[in-house]
Parts: C-alpha cells; structure tokens; sequence
C-alpha cells in the first residue's frame, strides 16, 4: 500500500514539473469613455467645414444636429456609432486625443482637429 502512495505521488509529482500553466490571459485597458468627449472639426472632401461634438454621455452631433446614432463599439482609442441609416461612424484616437473620423456613407477618413485650437487661430 505504501509503494503506491509513493508510485501516485511520483506521477502527479511529475505531471506537474512538466504541465504547463496556461498564461493569464492579456485583458485590455479598460476604455475611457471621457477621452472622446469633447468637440472636433474635419474638413470633408468638397473643402467644407464641419463639427463633431461628443457629449458625456457618448451622444453624438455633427454640426450641432442629432445624428441618433447608437454606441456599437468602444474601446480604448476606438469609439463606433451605427447611425439611424444603418452606416457606421467611427472616431479613432492615438494616445493624446481623437485623431481620424471615418464615415461609412461617404466612405472617407477624415482629419480631426479640436475645435477650440480652430478658434484660438482666429
């Protein structure tokens, strides 16, 4: 009896020097939805200017209309609507701020620049 308690501890003894541990999988920075709040202009591809306002609560206006899109994604330098039309609106950031607007319906990536810096110009 004794033989194989030791026999049983050897093998578990064993399995477990050579099992490998799965790695703690990698979760990703939580987003923050405050780093896309703020108001931002892009100039579109017929040269006219147009505001990007987003509210606190993640509400989204161009040229101070409602556009009554829907948060489809937020991650940490990615914030997606799916507007009433069924198109997407993205707004993509680097580490500083929102950088590029994407719009499904026209399909172009455009250039964000912050309102207030805009106005500071003038």
């Amino acid at each position: 009896m004794r033989k194989r308690s030791i026999f049983i501890f050897m093998i578990s003894f064993l399995f477990s020097l050579f099992h490998t541990r799965k790695a703690p999988s990698h979760q990703p920075d939580p987003a923050d939805p405050l780093f896309f709040v703020g108001t931002w202009e892009y100039v579109d591809h017929r040269n006219r200017v147009h505001q990007i306002e987003i509210g606190p609560d993640l509400k989204l206006l161009i040229d101070g209309k409602d556009m009554s899109a829907k948060v489809s994604l937020l991650t940490r330098y990615e914030l997606s609507y799916v507007d009433k039309f069924g198109y997407k609106l993205e707004i993509r950031g680097n580490e500083a701020r929102p950088i590029k607007f994407y719009d499904e319906s026209e399909n172009y990536t455009y250039d964000l620049k912050s309102a207030n810096a805009t106005k500071k110009l003038e």
